[in-house]
């Protein structure tokens, strides 16, 4: 029976050529799409699962209210670190925790710029990256110990032995005292050499006094619990620390994030979890199954509409003894077959486009026998929903009834394929909206007024040797005769490293807590940078006073109320400043949020970064080429390696754009596969209205009277849809601004036009059908049965 039910179906695809290719097609994108979206889901959600006690491991998170703003953040005090390891027998193992860096990394002629991170002996037994040489409880004892990754070992020592051997990191010596596996794609974590956090300590005297200073953050602080200690309550334990050893930070408050929950929900709002990446992977799984779910409504509307072609079929079956049940079998089996066909078609299509979705920020998808073995149960699973309501409906025709003529399909078939039709259409403008909206809103934070100007503007990450030499640096690259300005600075425009609560100046209210981003900055730093001075001066070289001078942003002489503000002081700590200009906000780290106050001061030392300003036209190339050099002279450890301002600007854009991408792609397959059933539809609906169109040919109808006659349902249909998907929409965009200090305004046109879009789109797909109808023969369209 099951091999005549498969006979039975392939006839029938074959008889139907067309219907059978938009039934395929639509699944197969549609299943393409879907298992695309489950496999990025897979992965997403596999982040830092790897961890052997990844359970009962937390970082330290610190709320914080100042400004009247909540704020949340990863860096905390380290004295925690030596805190948790004597005082709380919860504790099994901490340890601090350097955010990864670049730097440069140095054997022989072999010179690298690589990302390097700091932690404590403990990490390498907190977390599981295996070391496949050397002793993972001793690799960091030592304080010129280093860890490289296998790739970063062959990269520097080729095959030899790299165990023992010294390497250089910024004109230090490190000696090899580890090799660990590369770490997995899938790891918050990603660093190419791991150094003990002592080395820190020694380096900086800055970090070694921040071990006993609990106002000062900027490392993650990581604890690996004890077996049975609950998490939540650990938290609360902890919450008041720091007011506890720092008395005056009541407005400070600690809790604890298990470490596998950071890399989804890293977006905090009001102290607590508001987001991240979990919204996007919330939102393309439901996109993903409503892509599935419109490719499967067009094979239920196209196979409930050729119900009367298989009338007799049923009847004569049923006549000659087929069961209902066995009639359910046969039409399942069609749906089935079909869903399988398109199953291939959909392992095509991913084959195909996979290599190129990393266009678009999705990478690491791997197509393993499991995903295969899934897909291929979803594909079961989605040919069977498919074809379930046409095999109920078409094995419900009474033989009698059927076989005296053509079968009486009633409201109710035609009803659902309405309310279907609709459906798809309202998902396919909902989605044509959203898109507009992000788009619109990437652009408007992209054309932002910045203060400076990113264009021409180089960064290059500082070192020791470069510090050291910065003067004789500096004069030799203006020598160079391709440099407008050259400075240096505590980091780069498109972030910010120093934010700090000390600020107090008179008439400030006591009981106001405030906070500023502060950029340390050296002379000729406004040239560089391009920053616009509302009234006062920068940094001079001929005022020497200027090592105690301040540069305030709009926002910050708002916070502190000066009306005249040039030539007032503010206290920074016991540190007296005075104010000698007014510059225009910055927009430093991100681009959708208001403006932060800002400090700039004077400090030559406390560099981090030096920026470039090219002359406007200079031949890229040639200049990179003259300056390269000089950078490798004082720098002999380190390659020359540089960064864009407006790259980089442009790169925390990528999210968005990733989002603005794959919606644009969901919404334009979602429009597809509809338009295909649409086409569909019509192609039937017009053939079933074969002898009504011939007698209004003969009774004088027009091509365009009769264009609107086959026309106007679809179209009333689709506009329908648009009207259930506008506050969809609208309430969803609403909802995702929300996240956006700093955004656009929904306009009522974006839903207008994406209406009149899906219009124009189901008035071309309809058209073709309506046309070739119209166009018939009367006589033959009347001979017609």
């Amino acid at each position: 029976m099951i091999r005549n039910f498969c006979r039975v179906a392939w006839r029938n695809l074959l008889q139907h050529k067309t219907l059978s290719v938009i039934n395929i097609t639509g699944l197969a994108l549609g299943m393409a799409f879907a298992f695309l979206i489950f496999m990025w889901v897979q992965y997403e959600k596999s982040y830092d699962q790897f961890h052997s006690n990844g359970d009962r491991i937390a970082l330290f998170i610190k709320h914080s209210l100042f400004n009247d703003q909540k704020n949340t953040q990863y860096a905390t005090p380290l004295p925690l670190y030596w805190l948790m390891q004597h005082d709380y027998p919860e504790v099994k193992r901490a340890s601090r925790i350097s955010q990864s860096d670049k730097m440069g990394i140095a054997y022989g002629t072999n010179k690298f710029f690589k990302t390097g991170m700091c932690a404590d002996p403990a990490f390498l037994q907190m977390f599981s990256f295996p070391l496949v040489e050397g002793n993972a409880k001793t690799a960091l004892d030592e304080v010129n110990s280093i860890i490289l990754t296998q790739s970063q070992a062959r990269a520097l020592f080729g095959n030899a032995s790299a165990i023992g051997q010294f390497v250089k990191v910024d004109n230090m010596d490190m000696q090899v005292t580890g090799i660990m596996k590369d770490l997995p794609a899938n790891s918050t974590f990603q660093f190419d050499f791991l150094m003990p956090f002592s080395l820190m300590e020694r380096e900086s005297s800055f970090v070694k006094d921040a071990n006993t200073r609990w106002g000062v953050n900027f490392a993650w602080n990581a604890v690996e619990l004890n077996p049975g200690v609950d998490m939540a309550s650990f938290s609360r334990k902890i919450r008041n620390l720091v007011n506890e050893h720092d008395p005056g930070h009541d407005n400070q408050f600690l809790d604890l994030q298990a470490f596998t929950r950071m890399h989804l929900h890293n977006e905090f709002k009001d102290w607590k979890e508001a987001g991240g990446r979990i919204t996007y992977v919330h939102l393309f799984s439901i996109i993903g199954i409503f892509v599935l779910l419109i490719a499967c409504i067009n094979f239920m509307n196209l196979s409930t509409a050729r119900s009367e072609k298989r009338a007799k079929e049923v009847g004569i079956r049923k006549a000659i003894g087929s069961g209902r049940t066995q009639l359910i079998g046969q039409f399942l089996s069609e749906s089935v077959i079909t869903s399988l066909i398109a199953f291939v078609v959909a392992i095509i299509l991913i084959l195909i486009i996979r290599p190129s979705l990393g266009q678009a920020g999705i990478s690491n998808l791997h197509f393993s026998y499991q995903h295969v073995a899934m897909a291929l149960g979803i594909c079961i699973a989605t040919g069977l929903l498919a074809g379930s309501y046409p095999a109920w409906y078409l094995s419900s025709f009474v033989p009698v009834k059927v076989l005296k003529g053509a079968v009486k399909t009633g409201k109710r078939p035609v009803t659902l394929r309405r309310v279907l039709v609709v459906f798809q259409f309202a998902i396919s403008i909902a989605l044509i909206i959203c898109t507009t909206i992000v788009f619109q809103q990437i652009r408007h934070a992209q054309t932002r007024f910045m203060g400076y100007d990113p264009n021409n503007l180089l960064s290059i990450q500082t070192s020791t040797s470069l510090n050291k030499n910065f003067t004789a640096l500096k004069q030799e690259l203006l020598n160079t005769g391709q440099l407008e300005a050259v400075t240096r600075t505590s980091q780069p425009m498109t972030a910010n490293y120093n934010k700090w609560s000390d600020f107090s100046w008179q008439g400030k209210d006591p009981k106001a807590e405030i906070s500023m981003d502060v950029i340390m900055g050296d002379w000729d730093y406004d040239k560089v940078t391009g920053m616009q001075l509302i009234e006062g001066r920068s940094f001079e070289a001929g005022h020497p006073t200027d090592s105690s001078a301040v540069i305030l942003n709009e926002t910050a002489l708002k916070t502190i109320g000066y009306t005249d503000p040039i030539g007032k002081t503010i206290q920074s700590g016991a540190n007296t400043l005075t104010i000698i200009g007014i510059i225009k906000d910055l927009v430093l780290y991100n681009p959708y949020q208001t403006a932060y106050p800002l400090a700039i001061i004077f400090e030559k030392e406390d560099a981090n970064n030096i920026l470039i300003r090219l002359k406007k036209g200079a031949d890229l190339s040639k200049t990179l080429s003259i300056i390269g050099p000089v950078f490798e002279k004082y720098n002999t450890d380190r390659p020359f390696v540089y960064s864009f301002t407006d790259q980089d600007f442009a790169r925390k854009f990528e999210m968005e754009n990733q989002v603005g991408s794959l919606a644009a792609s969901f919404a334009l397959l979602a429009i597809l596969i509809s338009s295909m059933g649409l086409f569909g539809l019509a192609m039937f609906m017009a053939e079933r209205r074969t002898k009504e169109i011939g007698i209004r040919k003969v009774l004088g109808a027009s091509l365009p009277q009769l264009w609107v006659l086959l026309s106007r349902d679809f179209v009333w249909l689709v506009i329908l849809a648009a009207l259930i998907a506008t506050p969809f929409a609208f309430f969803l965009m609403r909802q995702w601004l929300a996240h956006f200090d700093y955004k656009i305004e929904i306009r009522w046109e974006i839903f207008a036009g994406a209406g009149m879009l899906a219009c124009v789109i189901a008035l071309l797909t309809v058209s073709t059908q309506a046309i070739k109808a119209a166009l018939i023969n009367p006589v033959i369209s009347l001979k017609s049965e």
